[in-house]
Parts: structure tokens; sequence; C-alpha cells
């Protein structure tokens, strides 16, 4: 018997809640907070669904069906979520979806003043004006994800190492992102009155979404969390950091993931190719008029040519018998 087949045959032996209360505390040791609440709220409506009878693969289908008008991106993780609980339990679940491709949405640095322009303007409540502020600078200048932001404390931030320490970010990985000398002195003063233990930010990552939303409205922009990521990663690449780099600060965990950052910005293919100078362009042909007479007598007659050829086939042109006298005249000049 294998491993496979004893699994589900230990797990049929339990009732519909202790299956699932026993995939949750997996879930908890193995994926981050905010994963688990996200796994959680899909896995809790799989049960209701299932209303008591032990999991298969076609109420799993029949389950996943109900968001087949959701979009690609939302399916696909669906059913990663739900495989992933049908593997713990034995019985897997054979079904392909295609995973999204999309680039990521580029946003003009322009774009990024007019929302800190709109954070700093003195109408806005002066308390929040300094978090808000290194809220949107400290995502932009480190590439974090949103839920790292949210879960970053004062501790987590080393100014004389320039470096914030990300912990158990996606995949439960801890990685350094060195924090870019522009930032110092801004990010100085905000934790001059923090305790270590405190929260940087104290928002949620919902939060932090409302409120990027918010200044977004009033900046008269369109820019959510991810975009300031994104931003980051194109920038890093733009200044010619390597793939590799980008993936380490990124915190990802494949090559290809980081790879949809090349050429996002709005005609960067193009300008990398304008760059590149493998063909002189052709230079522009002069016409020059050509008269060649024959000075020497021993042709029985005097012989004149006229015509108009390209100045750089002048030698490949004239007959090598003559012993001449060219004079060249440009055409704007002829008959002065």
């Amino acid at each position: 018997m294998d491993e496979k087949t004893k699994r589900r045959l230990s797990h049929k032996k339990l009732t519909t809640d202790e299956l699932f209360t026993g995939y949750y505390d997996l879930l908890k040791i193995r994926i981050t907070p905010n994963q688990y609440l996200q796994y959680k709220a899909l896995l809790d409506k799989f049960q209701a669904f299932l209303g008591g009878m032990p999991p298969s693969q076609a109420l799993a289908l029949k389950f996943l069906g109900l968001y087949h008008h959701r979009a690609q991106a939302t399916i696909f993780r669906y059913t990663g979520i739900i495989r992933g609980f049908m593997d713990w339990y034995g019985e897997g679940l054979d079904v392909k979806v295609k995973k999204p491709k999309h680039l990521p949405e580029y946003v003009e640095p322009a774009d990024i003043e007019k929302l800190v322009d709109a954070i700093t303007c003195k109408h806005n409540h002066k308390d929040t004006i300094a978090r808000d502020e290194m809220l949107i600078r400290f995502a932009q200048m480190t590439g974090l994800r949103r839920s790292e932001l949210a879960n970053l404390k004062v501790s987590d931030i080393q100014l004389e190492k320039r470096t914030v320490f990300v912990r158990q970010g996606k995949g439960m990985k801890d990685r350094a992102v060195p924090i870019p000398l522009g930032l110092i002195s801004k990010l100085t003063s905000f934790l001059a009155h923090k305790q270590p233990s405190d929260s940087l930010f104290n928002l949620t990552s919902r939060s932090i979404t409302d409120k990027l939303s918010t200044w977004s409205k009033k900046a008269g922009v369109k820019i959510h969390p991810h975009q300031l990521r994104h931003s980051y990663a194109e920038q890093l690449l733009e200044k010619g950091a390597a793939l590799t780099s980008v993936q380490a600060l990124l915190g990802h965990e494949s090559l290809q993931t980081t790879s949809v950052y090349l050429g996002i910005r709005p005609n960067a293919l193009r300008e990398a190719v304008d760059k590149l100078d493998m063909v002189k362009p052709m230079p522009e042909q002069t016409y020059l008029k050509i008269k060649i007479h024959d000075n020497d007598n021993n042709l029985a007659d005097n012989i004149e040519i006229q015509g108009e050829i390209p100045i750089n086939s002048v030698q490949n042109s004239v007959p090598n018998f003559f012993k001449q006298r060219i004079q060249f005249e440009k055409d704007n000049q002829e008959n002065t």
C-alpha cells in the first residue's frame, strides 16, 4: 500500500471538522499569517459546500466550477489551494489550469511624486503625514510586498547597516534588503520616538491598500501597493542590476518570476534596440556633373562624355583608356 493510499484511509476516519482542523494546523506552520487567512477563507467555503460528505475529486471540481466566471489568476490560485488540500487528504486533484501571463503594471515616477504631494498637502492631518509619506517612500525604495510592510517592526530596521530585515516573507523565507542612502535621513527622523517593539507603520495589509486608494484619488493617479514594488524592480533593472540580484531583493523563489519585469516600461524594448549600433546609416548619395575630354590625339576624333553619376562611383565609372581631365560641377551650380 503506497503512502498516498495510507494517508487517505487514515483521513477517512476523521469527521469533516477534524479533517479541516488538522489541515489548518499544518498550514499555520507552512505559510504566512496573511496567506493563511486567504487559504482558510476558501477552504471554509469548500467545507460548507461538502456539507459533511468526505472530499472527492468530483466534489472538488464541482466546487471550483462555481468560480468559472472569475479572472484567470483567481481560478489558478483557487485551484492551487484546493489541490493542496486534496493532495494532503490523499485523493489528489487531476486538473490543469493554465497560469495567466501578464506584465506588471508600470507606474511613472512622476505619478509617485504626485501621490507624495497629495499626502504632504498642508490640509491633511499632521499626525499621519509623516507615516503615510514614509510608507510610500519605503515601498518605492525597498520593493517590499504589502504584507511585508504591514508586518515590519522598528527592530527590523538596522540604520547602521542600512538594512531592513524582512521576516517570514512569501514562502516563509527571511531576507535582508538594503535601504538606499536617500531614505536614511527621513527614516532616522521617523524612528526617533518609536520603540523597537513598535510596528513600523501600525497598518494592516488592508488599510495600506485603502490608504493608497484614498491618496491616489486625491492625486488624480491610479496606483496600488504592488505597483510600487514593480517600479522598484524596473528601476533596478534599468540601472543595470543583474536579474539574479533583483530576484534576491524581491524575495522571488524562481528567476522566471523576476524575468517578467524585463521591459515593462512602455517603449523600453524599443529604446534598448535603438541603442544598438550594428549597422551604420547609409550615406546620402551626392550626384556630380562630369565632363570627360580626350586630350590625346591618338584617337581619330575628339570625344566628350557628359552625364551625372554618384560621386562614390566616379572612379569605377570612368573608362580607363582615357587620359582624362575631369571637371566636376554640383547640380545646383550647373550653368552658373
